[in-house]
């Protein structure tokens, strides 16, 4: 803990933000230095279904619901002032809604930028009476430095009665709503005016009121919007996009009456899925002319050409219907590069084979499905209906180079539709199908096909054509991988395909080269050998850094060995001197012998040691002359260190002395 405590004020704060509050104010129990210090952190995440824990009753208890409301109290106070960043509050019924206005309040003063508010608050019959719904406070319309706001409810998001004339939030640049149903109390445009930086804005859950509605902003980057129609009337009139700086729509709605303006020009992705009901779907397969339902629902051509922009293009099988409607109108999506469709076994294709032709650029295209309804329309881009004539006209002029499909269930139309594909586009080079993730627990599923996660085709340019499994246990043969893939198989001699099925707990394998030539063979040939003379070059280096790692330490060798030697001569020197001085002193011989019966028991090292250190203690006690020279030579203060190894060199440094001490006095 002591790491983790050493680290500054401001990292702490920061490491805590990533924590609920719940859990950033549990570790005011570690010491008095973490005891507020959740308080300094400038972003603040309740839960109150964090806070009661999910056990089962205890929302119920009696007064756990206002533990709850002191808690979020004391937090708010204890911070005071200070700034903040983020707020977000997740509560149910039950909280007192005048508290809460006061918690969104305090923030507010406080200048938060980023407001997340989950508020699921029963609504029941009752409820239509002003006095018993809760509103959202009057502060909150009018925040000079709220940047991101959040509003999410399970029964229904009400935008302030004051209207739109009364909001100014000039600092939110993102703005979403999610409900069950939104009621904003102006129309769209309007709403919008009060957001005039506003760059992304996402809405689920609209219920257009009885008028026509328009999406206007000239600072809206990103769109996300569902909605449910009309009350009284489902299609709505006519909705306009007028966002000319829009870069992504996300747009799910059912179909209007028109589509006055579609400004989108810098639209780079859009997602629709335009909603028909069922009598719709019968008059676009039979068009009345004089029928104001058929009429209005041609008008969607107008959406569709606003978005000949888009480099990325996904639409639902509703909307694919839909667009059979505008085949002769259809634009040229000349940045179209990736194309998304779903599919479903009730609705038809009959725009498929426009939209290829006019997208001369497209390079993927995913399907989501391949059942679709068989009409005469749709056949020259399928297998559908037996066409000599003109079966993939559309996909031989198609220039996509890789196709996706995802929910395959081995059907047989399925698996023709997937030839006709191989057959058709000329340039396609790489195909992934995807099996149905329900396909494990479909009892009428092709057995071979529960086993398979993915299949894969490569074009290759050579005449033989290979299968490989991807599984280290060979739960499909050769033979079966063999025959599902000559259901596969083109008939025809123009486009041939390598085929690899991954099967369920396989990695996915990497791509073999496309190009096989004389010149890619050469050009991997150099870059082999590149790296072997790379190899060779560092095996060169590592060589002589062994040698002369060898060399350096035979030459360490050799100097440890002189150094033994001499220190060995040194100690055979000292040890004779040692002998020599005894010897010749009787009286020094007499007092050593007297120590050395006082220590008795101790090893030779040790007992030589000690012998050398009474020597010199005896020395200078019997000769002063000696004293002071040992006192000099040890810097004239006895509390210098007394190592055995420096007693020796002083007995080897005062030998002279000693002699002539010895010779005045006759010994």
């Amino acid at each position: 803990m002591d790491g983790i405590g050493n680290l500054p004020e401001e990292v702490l704060c920061h490491i805590l933000s990533f924590l609920t509050t719940k859990e950033a104010a549990l570790t005011s129990i570690l010491s008095k230095r973490w005891r507020n210090l959740f308080t300094l952190v400038p972003n603040i995440d309740i839960d109150d279904s964090v806070f009661l824990n999910p056990e089962e009753g205890k929302r119920e208890r009696e007064g756990i619901l206002q533990s709850f409301m002191d808690f979020v109290d004391k937090v708010l106070s204890l911070q005071g002032d200070s700034p903040i960043v983020k707020f977000s509050l997740k509560c149910k019924t039950g909280i007192d809604t005048d508290r809460l206005n006061r918690w969104i309040c305090n923030v507010l003063r406080r200048g938060v930028a980023s407001l997340d508010l989950v508020l699921d608050f029963d609504r029941s019959d009752d409820d239509l009476d002003s006095d018993y719904m809760y509103f959202l406070p009057r502060e909150l319309f009018v925040s000079p430095k709220l940047v991101e706001l959040r509003l999410r409810s399970e029964f229904g998001v009400d935008w302030w009665r004051g209207g739109s004339r009364d909001t100014l939030l000039p600092m939110v640049k993102t703005l979403c709503f999610e409900s069950t149903w939104i009621l904003l109390c102006d129309d769209l445009e309007v709403f919008l005016s009060a957001f005039p930086v506003l760059e992304e804005f996402h809405m689920v859950g609209i219920e257009w009121p009885d008028s026509d509605e328009s999406v206007s902003s000239q600072s809206l980057r990103k769109l996300t919007l569902y909605a449910g129609g009309f009350e009284d009337w489902r299609n709505p009139k006519s909705i306009s996009f007028d966002t000319p700086n829009l870069v992504y729509l996300e747009y799910s709605d059912y179909v209007a009456a028109d589509y006055p303006k579609v400004n989108l020009p810098n639209l780079a992705e859009a997602v629709l899925d335009l909603k028909v009901t069922g009598h719709q779907i019968d008059l676009i397969r039979a068009p009345d002319d004089e029928d104001v339902v058929s009429l209005r629902l041609g008008n969607v051509w107008k959406l569709v050409k606003g978005l000949r922009n888009v480099q990325r293009l996904f639409i639902s099988a509703e909307t694919l219907e839909l667009l059979s409607l505008c085949c002769e109108s259809m634009p040229v999506f000349n940045n179209l590069k990736t194309l998304r469709i779903v599919s479903d076994a009730d609705l038809g294709w009959q725009a498929m084979p426009a939209l290829l032709r006019n997208s001369p650029h497209l390079e993927t295209l995913i399907l989501k499905g391949l059942l679709h309804h068989v009409t005469e329309k749709c056949g020259d881009v399928c297998d559908c209906i037996p066409r000599e004539d003109d079966k993939g006209r559309s996909l031989s002029s198609c220039p996509v180079k890789k196709l996706e499909i995802r929910g395959f269930k081995g059907t047989v139309r399925e698996k023709e539709m997937i030839r006709h594909f191989l057959e058709s586009f000329p340039c396609l080079d790489e195909m992934e199908v995807y099996a149905s993730a329900d396909n494990q627990n479909d009892p009428t599923t092709n057995l071979q096909v529960n086993r398979i996660y993915k299949i894969v085709a490569y074009k290759v340019q050579g005449e033989e054509v290979t299968t490989e499994t991807v599984l280290q246990s060979k739960s499909m043969s050769q033979t079966q991988m063999e025959e599902i893939s000559s259901q596969f198989t083109p008939r025809n001699n123009r486009n041939m395909y390598d085929f690899v099925y991954i099967l369920h707990g396989a990695p996915p394998p990497s791509p073999p080269p496309q190009d096989m030539s004389e010149d890619y063979l050469k050009e991997q040939l150099d870059a082999a050998n590149t790296k072997l003379a790379e190899l060779d070059a560092a095996k060169t280096k590592l060589a002589e850094l062994d040698a002369a790692n060898e060399t350096e330490l035979a030459a360490n060798k050799t100097e440890l060995a002189e150094l033994d030697e001499e220190y060995k001569e040194r100690q055979r020197v000292l040890d004779a001197m040692f002998d020599r001085i005894v010897e010749q002193n009787p009286t020094i011989a007499s007092a050593l012998k007297a120590r050395q019966s006082a220590t008795e028991g101790s090893n030779d090292q040790e007992k030589k040691e000690r012998d050398v250190e009474a020597l010199l203690e005896i020395m200078t006690d019997l000769y002063p002359d000696f004293a002071s020279a040992l006192r000099v030579m040890r810097g004239g203060t006895d509390l210098e260190r007394g190592e055995t190894s420096r007693d020796q060199g002083e007995l080897d440094q005062t030998t002279t002395s000693t002699a002539v001490a010895t010779d005045r006095d006759g010994n």
